[in-house]
Order: structure tokens, then sequence, then C-alpha cells
């Protein structure tokens, strides 16, 4: 018995040597790529992020806002003012966590009056492909473009009402990098589905889960003057992988056409709000892996968001 033990051990060792040496040879024969795909399909393990919610991964929006504010008790008129009340009270965004302010800048936006979020970056994995996302909403209606173009081109576009249970998809035609026509075909479906299959509503702001329990690492809070003296805060942040990505994989995968959900390896966001709190900028950083043809191939995204709150926004037609 110890013999086979020994055996069983000694065969286990040279399966492990010899999947390494494979990664090895891979790489150095045919490039970063086949070596990379090797190691991650048949040596990485899927997540199962079915173990993760969404409401035991954030915190207490109600208990940042009494911190924010130095309250004990919030009234609906308090949430209402509390960016005056805490200015009055001598409080300001560095004196908070990097991931209370990033929740406070998205309790505002969630209750402007309208707002617009820009986007636009790249992919870079074995074809680069570009990326295109604005989120609208004026005041009544909100919608989400998606637009991704390289090896693969996919264009979509999400509409919903304020207060309404049903997303409308919209399919992309005559699809640029930054522009598509919203006239193609139109599939209807109720918000909880919608939700389950996607992962956030059209009326949600961050796909990430940003909180105490997702958040990695955390700079420094930096103050500088901008435009009319207002007050500007930057900071950045590292998420976890996984607990912070279990609704932005639905999305992923969704919009993209994959097979399964990606695994993320790292995150960094870089934030800049104003003195009331409102995003100004919003900038990432994300290396991931996606399933692709049996593969599961690197890649790294990097976006750049500017916002426009409280201001006329235009729908496109659709």
């Amino acid at each position: 018995m110890k013999t086979l033990k020994k055996e069983r051990k000694q065969i286990t060792r040279k399966r492990t040597i010899l999947n390494f040496a494979l990664v090895a040879i891979i790489g150095i024969g045919t490039g970063l790529f086949l070596g990379s795909w090797y190691s991650y399909a048949f040596l990485s393990n899927t997540i199962d992020y079915s173990g993760y919610t969404e409401d035991a991964l954030l915190d207490n929006l109600d208990n940042t806002l009494k911190k924010a504010t130095k309250l004990n008790n919030l009234s609906e008129s308090d949430k209402q003012n509390w960016v005056s009340i805490a200015k009055q009270k001598g409080v300001s965004p560095k004196n908070l966590a990097t991931y209370e302010n990033v929740a406070l800048a998205e309790y505002n936006l969630k209750n402007a009056s309208s707002y617009k979020m820009y986007g636009t970056g790249k992919v870079e994995t074995i074809a680069n492909q570009t990326v295109y996302s604005v989120k609208y909403f004026d005041g009544n209606t909100y919608m989400f473009e998606s637009i991704s173009k390289g090896i693969l081109t996919v264009a979509d576009a999400f509409t919903m009402e304020k207060g309404g249970n049903t997303v409308t998809k919209i399919a992309g035609q005559n699809v640029s990098d930054t522009h598509a026509d919203w006239t193609g075909t139109k599939t209807t479906i109720s918000t909880t589905e919608f939700k389950a299959n996607n992962g956030l509503l059209p009326s949600e702001v961050m796909a990430y889960l940003i909180s105490s329990k997702t958040t990695k690492t955390s700079s420094g809070i930096t103050e500088t003057t901008g435009e009319n003296n207002k007050k500007l805060y930057s900071f950045s942040l590292t998420l976890d992988p996984v607990s912070s990505v279990v609704n932005y994989v639905k999305q992923v995968k969704q919009t993209s056409g994959l097979s399964d959900y990606p695994t993320f390896d790292d995150i960094t966001l870089n934030f800049t709000l104003d003195e009331d709190w409102n995003f100004v900028t919003f900038n990432l950083v994300e290396n991931y892996r996606v399933p692709y043809g049996g593969l599961k191939p690197k890649c790294k995204g990097t976006l750049n968001y500017t916002f426009e709150i409280n201001v006329p926004i235009t729908l496109p037609a659709h």
C-alpha cells in the first residue's frame, strides 16, 4: 500500500511538472497567447459566483449617510439635503473612505434629474476591440448604449422607463466605433428577468459592487481646485476580482455573446469627484480572461468615463 501511494504521488508530481513544462514550451514556441491559453484552459478552475449576493456585499447606505452628515437619525429631508448638511459640518470626501465616497456619488447620480455617463476605451487581446458605452437618463427614460468593434462587432441598446418593470433591447445597425442606428430588432422582457441575466438594469450606475467588503486596497485622497474654484477629490482603489464582479460578469457575458462568464485577475479604478460628491471622471483598468472558441485568452480593458449631471439630455433616436 505504501508503495502504491508513493507511486501515485510521483505520478501526480510528474503530471504537474509536465503541465507547467508544456506551458513554457508552448509559450516559447508559439508566443505568449498559446502558453496562456493552455495554462488557463487546463490548469485554472472556473469561478462559481452563485454563492455571492449583492445585498450581502454592499454596505448599508444609511450608515454611510449618517457618517457623512454626523447624524444619528436620518429623515427623508436629511437624505435629500445630505450634501449641504455634510458641508455645514465640515465634512468633505477626504474625511471618508474611498468606497464610501463612491457609494455617495452613486446615490447622488441615481437621484439626479438627468445625466449622461459617457465612456470610451479598448480591450486588448488576440485582436483589439474598441469599446463605446453611454448611459443616459433624461428624467423619464433610462438608456444604455453598448458598442464594441474589432474581431467581433456587437451593438445593443437597452431602454427602461422610470418606475417601469420592463426593459427593451434594441439591436444596432450601420455600426461604427461610436455610433449605431437603433432601428434593429426589439425584444422586451421583465426587469426581473433582465436583472437575472444581465446583472444590472439600465437605471443602475456602477457595474462593479464597490464596498468595504469588495475593496482590496485604497489610495489616499488628493484635493485640488477645479473650475469656478470648486474642490476636486481624486483617489484610486483596487477591487476583489471575484466578489466585486458578480453582476458585471453577467453583463459581459450577455453583451459580448460569450459561452460562459469571464474570470477577472485584477481591477483598478480611479475616480475624481467634486466637492458635492458628484462624479467628474472615472477610469478603469481590468485584466481578465474570456471563454472564446474553447480558449481562455487574456484580455486587458481600459475605459475612461466622463459625466454630465443635472443638465438637459437628449436620448439617441430609437
